[in-house]
């Protein structure tokens, strides 16, 4: 090639290839882009995003905040434990002096606490949240490592240090919206020690600092959660409104998924309604026995396997000693936890398991010839035992907290069918042949009961399967009126 040609044709390569800058834009622009789907809920086009400026904009000026979504993607979407950590071990490694930094010890602590709250971990935790203020004093990220640690000392139950913690973050950043959120967490805490009309200042306080927020909008269900059991008298009565029309036989649950969509499991499958009640659509399948929504999927129990769309069916294996591993052959009902595993009731082997969300074995996780299963906020599960009629109630590693017996001050159960929790930690518990729901508060004493008599509209019959929904309201399926029925 003749030189002058040589010449023009570097420069045109010069021309086309990115400057420095050019790159910075372009992974700005792909950052951006991920952001806008995470707004939308396309978290898999985000994810796609945030990993193409990671790969190929390493030295961008976007890159640590790009494996930061990634690590929060992983922990509170795809809840993968080991990639939120691949991912937030990277951040620190890589870019331990950027501005994304702080939030990956904040990550670290919330997966220590998720995997184990055992004493050590809890420690552990508490000691990521506190290298937060000691290593980046100036950092945004303090207030959600101060809001961190008193949320794990919550879960904890180390209730008076956790008030203490969260009124920290509440007195030193008023304006953050870590402050709103260390507000709901009291409230949850103070229900629980059993002063919920206390709580009511802490809730209105969200509502008028931080108006239009999620953290608002959660703060007005639990007012009204509070209102009704605490306050009110009688504290439910039928809302007029129904859900539903077709005909479903064999019903075995009734679910809200975190889209306030409500979830009916029948014989031929799970019914899916909009939150105004309208309908949304059919997931087919045979002989279903159990599901649970599982993050964006429905997965279903059809007797001795799970199923769901995109995945092939599942068996969960029990490992027997000294003897092959035996199938679960029936289940019976299941609850996700936090962390992404489940709890499973098996019902011929009369025992509850827990496994990953893959359907692997992870521990025995009680003794209980469980009906049904619930889990509150704290990943406590409820089961009711179909051989004593009490409702047991353990916390995520199987331990028993408490029992409600079948019969106390105030009720009697006779046929508890189902069971659910509200998002302030009170226990729903449908009695089938009493055709009541009892609501029970702390230390399981009876706060209310819903009784509706006769045939009128709104009347309990038959009923099979019970939900609540996020500002308390129940939903009920009668089988006699083949409807979903609202109370509030």
């Amino acid at each position: 090639m003749p030189l002058g040609a040589a010449v023009l044709a570097l420069a045109a390569l010069a021309e086309v290839k990115p400057s420095a800058q050019g790159s910075e834009d372009l992974a700005r622009r792909q950052y951006d882009s991920g952001l806008a789907f995470v707004q939308n809920g396309r978290y898999a086009e985000a994810l796609k995003d945030f990993q193409a400026v990671v790969e190929s904009f390493p030295k961008s000026g976007v890159a640590d905040d790009a494996l930061l979504q990634i690590a929060q993607y992983q922990l509170d979407v795809a809840h993968d434990q080991d990639a939120a950590q691949a991912a937030a071990d990277r951040l620190l490694k890589e870019y331990a002096s950027s501005d994304s930094a702080p939030m990956a010890y904040v990550l670290n602590g919330r997966l220590t606490i998720a995997r184990s709250r055992a004493a050590a971990d809890v420690e552990t935790a508490l000691a990521s949240f506190e290298r937060v203020p000691r290593l980046f004093p100036g950092s945004p990220a303090v207030a959600a490592a101060r809001y961190y640690a008193g949320d794990t000392l919550r879960l904890a139950r180390r209730t008076d240090d956790a008030l203490q913690q969260l009124m920290r973050v509440v007195l030193e950043y008023p304006q953050s919206i870590w402050a709103a959120r260390a507000d709901l967490a009291s409230a949850i805490n103070m229900v629980a020690a059993g002063r919920a009309t206390q709580a009511l200042g802490r809730l209105q306080r969200i509502r008028q600092q931080f108006p239009g927020s999620p953290e608002a909008a959660q703060a007005l269900d639990f007012n009204t959660i509070i209102y009704r059991l605490y306050m009110r008298k009688p504290a439910y009565a039928f809302s007029g409104r129904s859900i539903g029309g077709d005909r479903f036989r064999d019903v075995v649950g009734l679910s809200i998924d975190r889209a306030g969509r409500l979830l009916l499991g029948h014989k031929l499958g799970v019914a899916i309604f909009n939150p105004d009640g309208t309908a949304a659509r059919q997931v087919g399948a045979a002989d279903v026995s159990a599901f649970v929504s599982d993050g964006d999927r429905v997965v279903i129990a059809r007797k001795d396997v799970l199923v769901a769309d995109g995945i092939a069916p599942i068996a969960i294996m029990v490992p027997v000693a000294g003897k092959p591993a035996r199938q679960v052959e029936e289940v019976a009902s299941i609850v996700a936890l936090s962390g992404g595993d489940w709890v499973v009731a098996d019902r011929k082997a009369k025992t509850v398991v827990r496994t990953t969300s893959a359907g692997n074995f992870v521990a025995n996780f009680a003794s209980v010839n469980a009906v049904r299963l619930a889990r509150d906020e704290f990943d406590d599960v409820a089961m009711i035992d179909r051989e004593s009629k009490a409702i047991v109630i353990a916390d995520r590693d199987g331990k028993v907290l408490s029992r409600i017996p079948a019969r106390g001050t105030g009720y009697e159960l006779d046929d508890p069918a189902d069971v659910a929790f509200d998002g302030l930690g009170h226990l729903y518990v449908l009695d089938a042949r009493r055709a009541a729901v009892h609501v029970f508060g702390p230390e399981n004493r009876l706060l209310a009961t819903i009784a509706a008599p006769g045939k009128d509209a709104g009347s309990l019959q038959k009923p099979k399967a019970l939900a609540v929904d996020a500002a308390g309201r129940v939903y009920v399926f009668d089988d006699s009126a083949q409807r979903i029925q609202v109370y509030q």
